[in-house]
């Protein structure tokens, strides 16, 4: 009894070896598995990344579109500038000297197209925007401004807008 080995609770040596190779092949298949999961969530959180700050760049380019052209009307008079402008035309900003102005056709900017609209606006009998323009309730001292940023990306082609409405307050 001491010392002995029961023969039946051996295992011969080729079925220990096979065992120990499909243990190996298991676990580097489920670490490979686990790898291409983790690696894929960083694929996929880069390309968000990357959506996101260009996103970001032509929001930015769409606000200082807009500030741009309130510049432009509050330095300048109504009838001389925005009045003037030629309606759902592309336009976009440059800088003069030391101040913006606005001349027409769009622009690229490192891989941004920026284009400014200005569109008419009219007004209801309670003075309230309407969403459709209506021509015989013009008003002539409101413009409604987009501006409208266009970029390609790794999906094809994208774009950001901003659109406010400027008035005549002088």
């Amino acid at each position: 009894m001491f010392g002995t080995k029961c023969k039946y609770n051996k295992k011969p040596r080729e079925a220990q070896q096979g065992f120990t190779i499909i243990e190996i092949l298991v676990v580097i298949t489920v670490f490979v598995t686990a790898f291409v999961a983790i690696l894929g969530f960083f694929v996929l959180d880069i390309g968000l990344s990357d959506k996101n700050k260009m996103r970001l760049k032509a929001l930015s380019l769409s606000e200082e579109g807009i500030e741009a052209v309130r510049f432009v009307r509050d330095n300048n008079l109504w009838a001389s500038t925005l009045a003037t402008f030629n309606l759902n035309a592309d336009y976009h900003p440059i800088i003069s000297g030391f101040s913006w102005n606005i001349v027409s056709g769009g622009e690229n900017i490192n891989g941004f197209t920026r284009t400014i609209i200005f569109n008419a606006v009219s007004r209801d009998a309670n003075d309230n925007i309407e969403n459709i323009y209506h021509l015989s309730n013009d008003d002539p001292n409101t413009r409604k401004i987009t501006v409208i940023v266009s970029w390609l990306g790794r999906g094809g082609a994208d774009s950001e807008s901003l659109s406010t409405y400027l008035t005549n307050w002088k």
